[in-house]
């Protein structure tokens, strides 16, 4: 209680006489910036100390009543902000904040008013300031004890978890492997302990032991004895306290990640299993296919190009990124890709950025990208990537200087022709209403992928299609038809799915957002409420190179030679017609209207556990992988065909033979004032009878594991001769 006292007194002791004019502007100013906090995530705590400091020293009850309100705004802001994640944050940031301290300053003009014209109002008025003057001391200690505590209280039930501050204790076991891999030749095995959070667990220090298991590559059986020469037996050594950035620690210690060296001298397709001697489970790696390859066989390498570090809207500086995708993430290759709209403030960074992504770029180990995202709220964002060793940094790409999208492709053209660089744009979060996606106005030079999956939720079908198992954030009003890319197939824009993570929160490749680690005091700190709105983990993609050379994979995204997942699991995917598969214009010609379609897929799961929406991926005792899933034909934009798996490895071969009739979108164009547009976002008016496929059909192969995890692939276009 005598520190109590102590602080209900100190302002009379510190300030017997009013401040000086010297000292109101800086008053002033520095509530202002408090005022400027509510907008910020982890950090608005600095508003919340500037009010409760006001309150506590200054002797003028206006401004320790403008203390305690700061305060109190800013935290409720803060707990507004928690309880309605479908709302953008930041804009829901700005509104209610402009929202509470208009209504502060209106009460304080109605009482102004009401002073200055109502007796009855100053009656009662003196009559509640008469009894807070005459409270006990106790009394008084109580509510100077509710004011202080309250938002302080309110800030830290959404901004303090601690079991993610605290617990880092080992759940079960990562296992990473190249997905090609020559026979007889060594190869890295990357084993990472994770906690509840999917973070590296550096208190983690079981014995691990390696074993296999194996199938054919034409008969797709069990091999029972494949020639392998496995690591020895290794003992971890962890912590005795744990860390929410176990992979900054530099003691020599494991801290909960460590590589290993072996052979596989047997073709087939292989999972490294690894037993771990603390949860007593076996944990599966990706797959691996190991063959005899020739020079012009190509390589799996998995990748995320969509990327926001703290230069942004994200979290961790350009150097952490880099480092989480390459040795934590375990990329082949990798894009920053932060906001131009933000960056536009800070323009040295764009040089900055170019260094650096140069200077991280590792032909054969390592590939890095320059890129940046244009950020137009009503046509749709893209985020643009080039092949080369230049950022394009004038004009900065970025709505504020180029507001329009035939701005964006003739300051693409002007780019690439000055360059000779190439460069790709990355429509995102397409059906969002925040930023739907107008598909009229895309370039097919450029636009050649489309961003399915990332921490934003799954955008081929419209969030509420029943098509969409995965769902996404901020869903239009109503269902809107023309948004989601399934819509922009029918259309007949022929792009191809991959996948990113969009992450804010410092963990390209791996996003930590759907799990409870998206809390503010969770490293790399971040200003951004950006963390509050991706409850679903990030994608990758996986592109077939004929090298790991920024040449190589950019010409591989280009071609589109590619499949995607929907979180850090690396399965392999490959799809064909007839034998045509995925990439190069992805285009099977036939004879006539009725040829015969000779669909194959084949599948190796990914063993690893799965992340879901808002969940962290977990495992049970006694664990084993869940193989189980559907492997869906979507034709024509409908579910055409379903294959249930319960295996590891699959190969599937399914016959169409029913007539190319292809597909169309024209019956949900809508009409305004005599033109038609393709949803009532759009502004750009079309002739409907354009929009469809010129009759012929396209095929995507979907993976739905019952696991929770998505793989895609396509569309493969098929085309008739007339």
């Amino acid at each position: 209680m005598k520190v109590i006292d102590w602080l209900l007194n100190k302002g009379h002791r510190i300030k017997q006489k009013e401040w000086s004019r010297s000292w109101k502007i800086p008053r002033f100013l520095l509530y202002a910036f408090g005022i400027f906090t509510i907008f910020w995530y982890f950090w608005s705590i600095i508003g919340i100390m500037v009010g409760l400091l006001y309150f506590i020293l200054f002797k003028d009850l206006a401004w320790k009543r403008n203390g305690i309100i700061l305060s109190v705004v800013i935290s409720s802001v803060d707990v507004f902000i928690y309880f309605y994640k479908e709302f953008a944050p930041l804009k829901l940031a700005i509104w209610s904040g402009v929202a509470f301290i208009s209504g502060y300053l209106f009460i304080l003009l109605v009482v102004e008013l009401l002073k200055k014209k109502s007796l009855k109002f100053n009656h009662l008025r003196k009559g509640i300031s008469h009894r807070l003057k005459n409270l006990s001391i106790i009394q008084k200690r109580l509510f100077f004890l509710i004011l202080f505590t309250t938002p302080i209280g309110l800030w830290s039930s959404v901004n303090i978890d601690l079991g993610v501050m605290f617990d880092n204790s080992s759940r079960f076991l990562w296992i990473n492997v190249p997905s090609k891999v020559n026979t007889g030749d060594n190869f890295t095995i990357t084993i990472e302990a994770w906690d509840s959070f999917e973070r590296l667990s550096a208190t983690y220090n079981g014995k691990i032991e390696f074993s296999i298991e194996s199938y054919n590559l034409s008969s797709y059986l069990p091999i029972s004895m494949p020639l392998v020469d496995f690591p020895e037996p290794y003992t971890f050594s962890g912590q005795l306290f744990g860390s929410d950035i176990a992979y900054e620690i530099n003691d020599g210690k494991d801290n909960g990640m460590n590589t290993f060296e072996m052979t596989i001298g047997t073709p087939g397709i292989h999972y490294i299993l690894v037993s771990d001697s603390l949860t007593g489970n076996t944990y599966y790696s990706n797959p691996i296919i190991v063959k005899n390859y020739e020079s012009s066989e190509q390589l799996i390498a998995w990748g995320d190009i969509h990327t926001h570090s703290h230069l942004s809207d994200g979290s961790g500086t350009a150097e952490h990124n880099f480092n989480f995708a390459r040795n934590i993430a375990r990329l082949d290759f990798f894009a920053l890709t932060d906001h131009g709209e933000i960056l536009l403030f800070n323009p040295d960074s764009l040089d900055f950025i170019e260094t650096l992504t140069n200077s991280q770029y590792e032909p054969g180990k390592f590939v890095t990208f320059h890129g940046i995202e244009w950020t137009q709220v009503e046509t749709g964002h893209y985020t643009c990537i080039y092949s080369g060793e230049n950022m394009l940094k004038e004009p900065l790409l970025s709505y504020l200087t180029i507001p329009t999208t035939n701005g964006l492709w003739n300051t693409l053209d002007q780019f690439t022709s000055k360059t000779g660089d190439r460069a790709l744009a990355l429509p995102h979060h397409t059906t969002k209403k925040a930023y739907i996606q107008d598909w009229t106005y895309i370039n097919p030079k450029y636009v050649k992928l489309a961003e399915v999956t990332s921490v934003h939720g799954e955008f081929l079908f419209e969030q509420r299609d029943g098509l969409n198992y995965r769902g996404a954030i901020d869903s239009p009003f109503q269902y809107t038809y023309g948004s989601s890319i399934m819509d922009a197939f029918k259309m007949g824009y022929r792009m191809t799915l991959y996948a990113a993570s969009d992450v804010h929160d410092g963990h390209p490749g791996h996003s930590l957002s759907h799990t409870r680690a998206y809390i503010g005091h969770q490293r790399p700190l971040s200003i951004w409420h950006t963390r509050n709105e991706h409850p679903y983990p990030g994608g990758l993609t996986a592109v077939f190179t004929d090298n790991l050379t920024r040449e190589g994979v950019f010409s591989a995204l280009e071609q589109q030679q590619l499949f995607a997942n929907s979180d850090h699991g690396r399965p392999i995917l490959i799809f064909n017609i007839n034998g045509t598969k995925v990439g190069n214009g992805s285009t099977l010609i036939v004879n006539n209207q009725t040829s015969p379609r000779l669909l194959n897929i084949f599948l190796a799961q990914d063993g690893a556990p799965v992340g879901l929406m808002s969940e962290a991926a977990s495992i049970t005792p006694n664990w084993v992988p869940n193989w189980n899933a559907s492997i869906e034909i979507l034709k024509n934009g409908k579910l055409w065909h379903t294959i249930r798996v319960s295996e590891a490895v699959s190969n599937i071969s399914v016959l169409d033979t029913d007539a190319i009739m292809g597909a169309t979108f024209e019956p949900y164009c809508i009409e305004r004032d005599g033109n038609y547009y393709i949803n009532s976002f759009s502004d750009n008016s079309i002739d409907p009878t354009s929009l469809n496929t010129n009759g012929f059909d396209f095929y995507i192969i979907r993976i739905v594991g019952d696991n929770g995890r998505t793989s895609y692939a396509g569309p493969i276009w098929v085309e008739y001769v007339i």
